[in-house]
């Protein structure tokens, strides 16, 4: 069972994994050297389409990518699934 790290901004609650494999790091981070901080600030400041091949929304802000996906959308609880360079 993995172990999550929540943080709220701007009304929505943001849910990370941590890694299985490093459990002291958030996979975010151990797979693509992004932080929660940019996570959040991608969902803020970028631009969201429905990526059907991933069954996920990606949120692109430049050249970074967030996918996520609502956990429950009427208490705005987003787990965030990726966060990478394109």
């Amino acid at each position: 069972m993995g172990r999550y790290k929540r943080l709220k901004s701007r009304g929505i609650t943001f849910v990370f994994k941590y890694e299985d494999d490093y459990p002291e790091l958030l996979h975010i981070w151990a797979r693509h050297r992004k932080t929660e901080e940019d996570a959040i600030y991608i969902f803020f400041n970028g631009t969201i389409a429905r990526n059907e091949e991933h069954d996920c929304w990606a949120t692109e802000a430049g050249t970074e990518v967030l996918w996520w996906f609502w956990i429950d959308e009427e208490n705005k609880i987003a787990m965030v699934i990726a966060c990478f360079d394109e």
